[in-house]
């Protein structure tokens, strides 16, 4: 298996591993209270914008994969939304208030670096692009 078929694999793999980070606090936090929606809806578009360019980006990759578009022009489109989806991620996780994430539960003390896995795992996308496009151009 080539770097050209591999790259957009990883990618799917690294957006849905991304859609699970983000959908951990709902599975794992049995008595959030409201404090989960304040959580995500933190920054401007909120963990809802990375989720959707997560979502966008495993069609994109797919398609690439599946050669349905011109591989070039799909690994251009990959680069640009990977790294928009991760500049998204880093704003988000940024403008996460501190203090509310004291008020989960003790059990949930990870939420507390939960932002930041979703920001390292947001960045495995661009890096998938990008070997994406070095590959095909």
């Amino acid at each position: 298996m080539n770097l050209a078929e591999s790259a957009p694999a990883a990618g799917v793999a690294a957006c849905l591993a991304l859609l699970v980070v983000l959908a951990a606090p709902f599975l794992l936090i049995a008595d959030a209270g409201t404090g989960l929606g304040v959580y995500y809806a933190s920054g401007t578009v909120g963990a809802a914008g990375v989720a959707f360019l997560a979502i966008l980006l495993v069609v994109v990759f797919l398609s690439g994969r599946q050669e349905r578009r011109p591989a070039d022009t799909v690994a251009g489109v990959a680069v640009v939304a990977g790294v928009g989806l991760l500049a998204l991620a880093i704003a988000w996780a940024l403008a996460v208030d501190v203090q509310n994430l004291y008020s989960f539960p003790q059990s949930a003390t990870w939420i507390l670096w939960h932002r930041w896995l979703v920001v390292g795992v947001a960045a495995l996308v661009p890096l998938s692009a990008g070997a994406f496009a070095s590959a095909v151009v």
